[in-house]
């Protein structure tokens, strides 16, 4: 009986393919409002989102895309995200770290809405879709959290996504140039997406057949844009990568910290259950060669993505790096065509979505777990007593400092007594920690904040690993170096082997390639500057020094 009733019900829909149409708009529609319920109740910035805020507000003030005045240093992964939210940010007025939130936000909204149209699209819109594999994005909470947190993922899903609905419209008769400059865009948006653009550029080039020519003038599109900001990146900045992949050491290969990693977010949530569950049915339904090329590409994507953050140890986010592989593996099962089969995997996937947005959730919660990842956004509403900690302000109230007065000056090192600045600082205050958006939060711009951890200092990214901790956070800096760098020569300092340290390794950072390596994010930036940072990129990228012993902390 419910088989007749099921099959009349089919039937119908099948026989109106307006009514179909409504409803799969519907379903568009339904799944980017629940998205932007759970990312607004969710809404918050990170402290290393602060640091993204921090140089779009230095871009804004006429300083350059630097994180301090006087250094050129690369410290946001994402040149895309941060010119987005500077061209917003000035559009609008707004204050840069709200920009930032809700722009993450509208991307993330954006991302569900491209997905799921992109999947209809390709198994033809005009027959009914079930929700699918949208449901496993809408029930974990790490996407809801990183919808915002002021860093560039929402920009990553908004890529994927569009990305994906781009390559349906072009493999289904559309136009393909808009999709190749998107496509070009991969490592602005992050340097990673980098694998993706082969993946989804060939099934275009497969599918669409083009010729030589046509097939040459799509690649000078694509890659016109990011070619042309990595001479800006190399003349400017002098390395072959933002400073971030220094600091994080992106180049080595870490795998058992990267299954743990990858672990973390699978095991919590459970989700081999309901990937199996949609992933082959989203194959099953594809109506032939176009459709299964086109289906393939995002899954093959989404296991070079996943290679990648194996490789490189994950992330000391819950999650976060795990979500681009999920939506990648996702797309071609975002929906699926109404089925028997499908409205039981569909009723088996919203069973397990209910379950794991309402009980399940990591075990180390408001915490840092045993392998070093946090729950990010828990650890920082905890820290600062604020649900929704969206401005620099919640953060600037857990550091209360006489050092914000207006005429504080000289150099500050944790621990360590104050000392006067080099005579050519341009800064009349330096601040040195390791947290370091929650740190530069109280302070102007015209205020000197060194990057312990190296991810906004010339310097400390280019040290050797010390720690083999938390990611990011295995490169501390130590104080000698802070005040060699720092400090104005003959300083005393109260301990004698700690300045005869500093005198030793002052010197050493007068000559030789450190002295090349500060010239090229600190000298004025001259033609001939840029050209000698230009063409002494590679092997600046690839210098290290040992720092000898250091304190690596909790």
């Amino acid at each position: 009986m419910l088989q007749l009733i099921y099959s009349d019900r089919l039937s119908a829909a099948t026989r109106s393919p307006r009514r179909a149409q409504i409803w799969n708009r519907f379903v568009t529609a339904a799944t980017a409002a629940a998205m932007a319920f759970a990312g607004w109740r969710n809404r918050w910035i990170s402290d290393d989102g602060l640091i993204a805020v921090r140089t779009v507000r230095q871009l804004l003030e006429g300083n350059g895309p630097v994180f301090n005045v006087g250094e050129r240093v690369e410290a946001n992964t994402s040149t895309a995200w941060t010119y987005l939210v500077a061209l917003v940010s000035w559009l609008s007025r707004g204050d840069v770290a709200h920009v930032a939130v809700l722009l993450g936000l509208t991307c993330t909204v954006g991302a569900v809405a491209f997905a799921v149209a992109g999947t209809v699209r390709l198994h033809g819109g005009a027959r009914p879709f079930l929700p699918a594999g949208v449901l496993v994005i809408l029930a974990l909470p790490p996407f809801w959290e990183f919808a915002t947190s002021g860093l560039e993922t929402g920009l990553v899903f908004l890529w994927t996504g569009s990305s994906w609905w781009l390559l349906v419209r072009a493999v289904t008769g559309g136009p393909a140039l808009l999709l190749v400059f998107v496509l070009g865009l991969a490592p602005l948006v992050r340097p990673e997406l980098a694998l993706v653009y082969p993946v989804f550029f060939g099934a275009l080039l497969v599918l669409r057949r083009p010729g030589r020519r046509t097939a040459a003038r799509w690649f000078a599109i694509s890659v016109a844009l990011p070619t042309a900001y990595q001479i800006f990146r190399m003349g400017y900045y002098g390395l072959l990568v933002p400073n971030t992949a220094l600091a994080k050491e992106a180049g080595e290969s870490r795998w058992a910290r990267g299954l743990a990693y990858a672990g973390d977010t699978v095991l919590t949530y459970q989700l081999v259950g309901p990937l199996l569950a949609v992933l082959p049915l989203a194959l099953w339904a594809c109506r032939g060669r176009r459709d299964l090329i086109a289906s393939t590409a995002p899954l093959v994507a989404g296991l070079l993505m996943l290679s990648y953050v194996l490789r490189v140890g994950g992330d000391f986010m819950h999650g976060r790096m795990m979500l681009p592989v999920l939506l990648l593996l996702l797309l071609p099962a975002m929906v699926l065509p109404l089925r028997a089969i499908t409205s039981l995997a569909c009723a088996a996937v919203a069973l397990w979505a209910v379950v794991c947005a309402l009980a399940m959730g990591v075990p180390y919660k408001q915490a840092i777990g045993p392998d070093g990842i946090a729950d990010e956004r828990g650890f920082y509403v905890l820290w600062t007593q604020d649900r929704h900690p969206v401005t620099a302000e919640p953060y600037a109230r857990t550091h209360p400092s006489p050092l914000s007065a207006g005429d504080a000056t000289g150099l500050h090192v944790p621990g360590m007594q104050p000392a006067p600045l080099r005579a050519d600082q341009r800064a009349r205050l330096a601040v040195a920690g390791g947290v370091l958006g929650t740190l530069s939060a109280p302070f102007p711009l015209d205020v000197l904040v060194v990057d312990q951890l190296g991810l906004a200092n010339a310097l400390g990214s280019h040290m050797t690993v010390v720690c083999g901790q938390r990611v990011g956070h295995e490169k501390p800096l130590p104080a000698e170096y802070v005040f060699a760098d720092y400090a104005a020569p003959g300083t005393p300092l109260p301990d004698k082997t700690f300045q005869a340290e500093v005198e030793r390794i002052r010197g050493e950072l007068s000559t030789g390639r450190f002295r090349d390596l500060l010239d090229a994010a600190r000298a004025p930036l001259t033609p001939r500057r840029f050209w000698d940072n230009l063409v002494g990129a590679p092997a600046r990228t690839v210098f290290r020094f040992p720092a000898g012993n250091t304190s690596c902390g909790p």
